[in-house]
């Protein structure tokens, strides 16, 4: 009989045995090298997805419930029969472990898919944890038995311990909160030693490998007696560990319920840890720092101010609209005489506009004829009075909007609190020509500014002649001549100065000229100026600063618009913002009031109002931690205009508080430019200028200018309806919801009248114009000044824009502003739908309850819900906001919001179930009259958020024949980024392709599912690959983590492509090489120019390959493309086709990188400081080698995966021979192991260095060992795990640190850490140091 060693186990084996063995193991590597060898497998079948008869996750789940169960009690029963096994008997625990594997036939069941697995150990783990909390006698029990087993001891079960176990868990009840937090986790720990399946589960420790202090031991003893105390030790560490982690979950979730039940309290705290924590979780909320009263005063400020933009664009769209009827030349071809016409009558709606008392809504009878005189004599008695009708309409409505406004601003009608005599300026009693110029005219040279240098505003000849003929005048008049030429000079000069300004600051032209007066003191010598101001210059020179309107002749000169849409525009923008800051110190002294009136002496700090006219008194109200300033210096800005009594003055306030009125926050500022010194200055321009401008560029094009973004977005935001429970109503209810929101979006133009004032009520409520994509984008474009003093955009952009010509230009703006209104009303419309039908919903349910509700109360409600439920950028918090600045991460605050609304509906569905008086949730015993409504949210979120992503995929899979395994190989060959995606497969019926769609791309909740997802992903591997459960958990728990902050960490689509070119040289991310050092100057130039390019360009991918569909072009690497799938790709739906022979050229990629880091391990640290022991050397080169076997056994699986997907083996091979890695796909498909070991020439560096630094060799010393575990790693295959610890090899140190090798070669392994092979009676180290005789006499000592 011929022994061989096996290499699968390395025991010694008969040869014909071994034959036998690699017969069954190698079965499908011989189909294999049969179709490598072209051989016809007629026996060979598929599978298909009737013959797998595979385990659903729902069957598993359930399956798991009840194994765990059973688990429970065999826990209990197995832990007496392992201490019996330390003395008395010696097979209780086999016995009692063959009995329940009788007795449950659901474990099979629920270890095949994750979700089993799961539910089978948390049954396990909580129900004798629960109970070990209650009893501590687990622990007691094992390591009592331990102890007896080393003192030679039976274990006696008349143990007093036992009896005392319910007398504890009655004490537990009587200690105090730390004793019983002590009991808590100690007991815990106890309970969970009574787990059945702790070596399958494992612990944490595992994750650090088999020398981590508190590693399960797995190696099982042949004595009985022994492998009880190595079951009774696992139990003793998986219990041990909850000592250390319970601490921690409960300093979690202690913090939790702090923030849940005392949010508002904790900024008040004594406790510096509770007002950290609640600074930390102030980034991330919507109110900040701010109160809630406060937070939502300001929402709804910016809610009106949004209204009141609206109805300017409405009126202003209407007028236009008419105008253009008056003059239709103006928009078809260049007519000097009908601009200018055109322009005297907008001038002439203009002086309608403002003219006489705004109080009475009429316009002057005078004005009003000869405008209607100017339209009937350009359109005739036909057409004419309709048009003069409708501009009228929109003047008069206008006016009564001015109106309000003034009213809401000084007092009377909409406000609370008259303007005290005397005091500010009562703006109801001033004339219209007077607010007009309250409100501030503008110019063309300020509305030109972004035009470029080619483009700016150049006045007329005439206008700069009459200038420079004034200035003449005034230097004569005072006996100062001055030539023609110097006056040029110096209106020049002037229009440089206006042309610096900022329009949105400074509103009216402000510059400076020489003084021409002899006389020093006559500062106010020229009257057609509004006002001059005389500054003294050194040398006794004088400078005159003019401020104000100015005389007609600079109003030319810098271009003065006398325009009734920029009237009406600026206007109402001015009026808006001085009367809801009125409004906004009304709402917010109420809530002052209501405070204060409710103060009781228990009443927390906080809660007892905000402003307070001593900071004595407002100590008392906040307590002594917060910082107490006063109110006056954090208001200014909204006072400055002398309009509006500063109500705070003199107040004082906490810090926060306080500068929660500022208008922007400080980061903003500084991006802008307006802070930060020169330097600071600087730095702001080329951050803004080099990484946000192309940030922001590149976020617009792939989304606002995006067409398959925008079907993509409008089709997947119906999930917010359905997930709410608005899809389950009244058919009839929907559709009236769906023409409101049909007839309000703003697409296109202003709507019906009746339409536009309803969407200016969903304004008011908060619901609309809030989409958070384009929050952020809008907010990011502001930042980097997008249009206003913006490199980018005033010096490249628009020039370029306007170079086209106007009637291009103005296309190109209307369809970029087409865009913008559309991508906003994909959003509102699902909004509008959820409040509508709400609104009904709700208003039944108290009407059939017999509660009574406000119409304006019943809104307010329903809108609440919806902003609490759908995405709201009005919600996002402002860490999040500000983060946007930042080059990372791409629109921030979208997942942010779903991670809010999915918790707002948890929440809401609460409210709605929870009885009014008892407080339970069950809704058949509920009295509240929402229940039905909570019970409609619930079905629709866990549809929406499980079952239909769920049941899509799996249904697809049944559909195409697509088996759990074949699904799962396929995820081995898809985008890093959509392995954890839910997917819908198809198969192609010609090629038997099989082809995917991203649903979590279309999934709008998949930001909230995605991480459950992972680590269910990350255990199923585990599953595959025979792993435990605590390491797919926690490895899915870490790549969970990491995709939920992908979005706020990851490079943006600009610096991404930004690092492809300077970080990862040519490299993409995912591995793609866009050059290399050979790539010829110019040809790498465009290169880059085009990667970087396409980032600011719009997707137009799935449009280029339709039409390639259609006219048979090929495209890349000669794919040719199919109509159905790329059409489909349109609308978000693209069928992405699972390809593992062109992936697995990026997976030899990873595995050669992978291959190189792993050997770098050794290699990369060959140093005298790294290495200054032999033990060093032998750790890194046991870490170096394991990480390969690692790599390896990744590649081995991807090969399998890739046959399963249907790639032939001699395919697979082929692309390894094209890479030169022919030996490397032979050793892995054979299993074969060849480890690492140093080449002469490292051994070399290793002898220079010591040399060098007069140490000793230590790879010398280490030598020795390393041959030892070389021959042992070489028993390894890549079928099984890399289980050698490397205590076995490292020898002891000596107490200076030295190495003290054995002379021999053969590692220093403990005798309690010798595995006897059963077959062949020796060790796994001298199965592969001995010679086959040596072995034989060797196995029979």
């Amino acid at each position: 009989m011929a022994l061989v060693v096996d290499p699968n186990t390395g025991r010694l084996v008969d040869e014909k045995e071994l034959g036998k063995t690699k017969e069954q193991r190698d079965n499908k590597k011989d189909i294999n090298v049969n179709l490598y060898d072209g051989k016809d497998e007629t026996d060979i079948q598929l599978a298909t997805a009737e013959d797998n008869n595979e385990v659903s996750g729902a069957t598993a789940f359930v399956a798991g419930l009840g194994s765990g169960a059973i688990k429970t009690v065999e826990g209990v029963v197995s832990l007496g029969a392992e201490l019996m096994d330390l003395g008395a008997t010696d097979d209780a625990a086999a016995r009692v472990e063959a009995f329940f594997d009788k007795i449950n036939p659901l474990e099979e069941i629920a270890e095949q898919r994750a979700i089993g697995k799961i539910s089978e150990a948390l049954v396990q783990v909580a129900i004798p944890g629960g109970a070990g909390a209650k009893a501590a006698i687990a622990t007691s029990l094992a390591i009592k038995g331990l102890r007896a087993k080393k003192a030679g001891k039976l274990v006696s079960f008349k143990n007093p311990n036992i009896a005392k176990g319910k007398k504890k868990a009655e004490e537990l009840n009587k200690l105090s909160g730390a004793e019983r937090f002590g009991a808590v986790v100690l007991g815990g720990a106890a309970g969970e030693t009574l787990v059945a399946d702790v070596e399958k589960i494992g612990n944490i420790s595992d994750l650090f490998g088999p020398d981590a202090a508190l590693a399960l031991n797995r190696d099982v003893e042949d004595d009985p007696s022994e492998d009880a105390a190595r079951k009774l030790m696992n139990r003793a560490k998986f219990g041990a560990e909850s000592i250390f982690l319970t601490p921690f979950v409960y300093g979690v979730g202690t913090a939790a319920k702090a923030l849940a039940k005392r949010g508002k309290e904790l900024a008040y705290s004594s406790s510096a840890i509770e007002r950290g924590l609640d600074k930390f979780s102030a980034a991330f909320r919507f109110r900040g720092t701010k109160p809630q009263q406060i937070a939502e005063a300001k929402k709804t400020q910016k809610q009106f101010e949004m209204r009141d933009t609206n109805f300017a664009e409405e009126q202003v769209a209407r007028i236009d609209r008419q105008v253009d009827k008056v003059f239709p030349e103006f928009r078809k071809f260049f007519n000097a005489s009908a601009v200018e016409e055109r322009k005297e009558f907008l001038k002439l709606l203009d002086d309608g506009l403002f003219k006489g008392d705004l109080n009475k809504v009429k316009l002057d009878p005078t004005l009003e004829k000869q405008i209607k005189e100017k339209i009937i004599k350009r359109l005739g008695k036909k057409e004419g009075p309709q048009v003069a009708f409708e501009i009228s309409k929109a003047l008069v409505k206008t006016r009564g909007e001015f109106g309000n406004l003034l009213n809401i601003t000084a007092g009377g009608p909409g406000a609370k609190v008259d303007l005290p005599s005397g005091v500010g300026v009562d703006l109801r009693k001033i004339m219209g020509n007077r607010v007009k110029n309250y409100i501030g005219n503008t110019f063309e040279i300020f509305e030109n500014a972004e035009a470029g240098f080619l483009q700016k505003y150049k006045p007329a000849r005439q206008d700069v002649d009459r200038a420079i003929q004034l200035f003449m005048r005034y230097a004569a008049k005072n006996k100062n001549p001055i030539t023609e030429l110097e006056a040029e000079g110096m209106v020049n000069d002037i229009i440089k100065q206006v042309r610096k300004m900022d329009p949105k600051r400074d509103r009216l032209p402000t510059f400076a000229y020489q003084n021409l007066s002899r006389s020093a003191d006559d500062a106010f010598g020229l009257k057609t100026f509004a006002q001059t101001v005389e500054k003294k210059l050194p040398g006794g020179k004088k400078e005159i600063r003019v401020i104000g309107k100015g005389s007609k002749i600079f109003r030319d000169l810098f271009g003065e618009i006398n325009d009734v849409r920029h009237s009406i525009f600026e206007g109402m923008n001015r009026l808006s913002i001085v009367a809801r800051k009125n409004q906004l110190f009304d709402e917010i002294l109420d809530a002052d009031e209501i405070a204060k009136a409710n103060v009781k002496a228990d009443t927390p700090f906080g809660q007892r109002g905000f402003f307070h006219p001593t900071p004595l008194a407002a100590k008392r109200a906040f307590g002594n931690e917060p910082e107490i300033v006063k109110m006056d210096d954090y208001v200014k800005e909204y006072f400055k205009d002398g309009v509006l009594v500063n109500r705070l003055s003199n107040t004082y306030t906490t810090r926060e508080i306080a500068e929660s009125f500022t208008n922007v926050s400080k980061i903003q500022d500084f991006m802008r430019g307006e802070t930060g010194g020169p330097i600071g200055k600087t730095f702001s321009w080329a951050w803004r200028n080099l990484l946000l401008t192309p940030k922001a560029g590149a976020q617009y094009a792939k989304t606002i200018l995006s067409v398959p973004t925008h079907i993509r977005n409008f089709l997947s935001s119906s999930a917010f309806s359905f997930a709410n429970g608005t899809m389950f109503t009244d058919p009839r209810v929907f559709k009236r919801a769906m023409d409101n929101a049909f007839g309000t979006v703003q697409v296109g133009g202003p709507r019906k009248e009746l339409s536009q004032e309803k969407y200016r009520e969903y304004l008011e409520l908060g619901i609309v114009n809030t989409n958070v994509r384009y929050g952020d984008l809008r907010n990011l474009m502001k930042d980097v000044r997008f249009g206003e003093g913006n490199f980018a955009t005033d010096s490249i952009l628009f020039p370029m824009i306007n170079a086209l010509g106007k009637k291009a230009s103005r296309g190109i703006k209307q369809a970029g502003k087409f865009m913008q209104d559309l991508y906003v009303a994909e959003d509102d419309f699902w909004k509008v739908i959820n409040y509508e039908v709400q609104l009904v919903q709700r208003g039944d349910r108290y009407a059939k309850a017999g509660i009574k509700i406000s119409p304006q109360a019943l809104k307010q409600e329903v809108a609440q819900i919806v902003q609490d439920t759908v995405p709201n950028y009005a919600k996002v918090g402002e860490f999040v906001r500000a983060a946007r600045v930042s080059p990372f991460g791409n629109f921030m605050s979208w997942p942010s919001e779903v991670f809010r609304t999915g918790y707002g509906i948890f929440e809401q569905i609460a409210k709605d179930l929870r009885d009014p008086v008892t407080r339970s949730l069950n809704p058949i015993t509920s009295t509240n009259p929402m229940k039905g409504l909570g019970m409609k949210r619930l079905v629709g979120m866990v549809g929406a958020m499980g079952i239909i992503p769920y049941g899509l995929t799996k249904g697809s899979q049944a559909i195409f024949g697509v088996s759990n395994e074949e699904a799962d190989a396929a995820n081995d060959f898809v985008a890093p980024w959509a392995k954890s995606s839910q997917k819908i497969y198809t198969r192609d019926p010609e090629t038997n392709e099989l082809y995917y769609i991203d649903w979590s791309k279309n999934n709008v909740y998949d930001t909230l599912t995605r991480p459950f997802q992972t680590v269910l992903r990350n255990i199923q591997e585990g599953i595959q690959d025979e792993e435990i459960l605590l390491k797919g958990f926690i490895e899915g728990i870490a790549e969970a983590a990491g995709e939920t902050a992908s979005p706020f960490i990851s490079e943006s689509i600009y610096t991404e492509a930004f690092m492809d070119i300077w970080g990862r040289n040519g490299r993409t991310r995912e591995g793609r090489q866009l050059y290399n050092d050979q790539t010829p100057g110019p040809e790498k130039v465009s290169l880059i120019m085009s990667h970087l390019g396409k980032t600011l360009l719009p997707t137009t991918q799935p449009f280029q390959r339709t039409k390639k569909a259609f006219t048979g072009e090929p495209g890349k690497g000669s794919e040719l493309y199919e109509i159905p799938y790329e059409l489909a790709g349109i609308f978000g739906f693209r069928l992405i086709k699972v390809d593992p022979e062109k992936s697995m050229a990026f997976k030899l990629f990873e595995y050669q990188k992978a291959i190189s880091d792993s050997r770098k391990l050794f290699t990369g640290e060959i140093d005298v400081t790294e290495m200054r022991t032999a033990n060093d050397v032998i750790n890194r080169y046991y870490t170096a080698n394991k990480k390969i076997f690692e790599n390896r056994k990744k590649l081995l699986n991807t090969i399998e995966n890739a046959e399963i997907v249907g790639l032939p083996p001699f395919k697979t091979r082929e692309i390894f021979e094209k890479r030169g890695l022919q030996s490397d796909y032979d050793e892995i498909t054979s299993g074969t192991f060849d480890p690492f070991f140093p080449s002469e020439r490292l051994q070399e560096v290793f002898q220079d260095n010591a040399r060098k630094g007069n140490v000793p060799n230590v790879f010398f010393e280490a030598e020795p060992t390393l041959r030892a575990m070389e021959a042992v790693m070489n028993t390894l295959t890549l079928f099984d795990n890399f289980d050698l610890k490397l205590k076995d090899f490292l020898p002891d140190e000596d107490p200076q640190g030295q190495s003290a090798l054995p002379p021999t070669p053969m590692p220093n392994i403990q005798p309690t850490a010798q595995q006897i092979n059963p077959t062949t009676n020796l060790t796994r180290t001298e199965q592969a140091l001995l010679s086959p005789e040596e072995q034989v006499i060797a196995s029979r000592t």
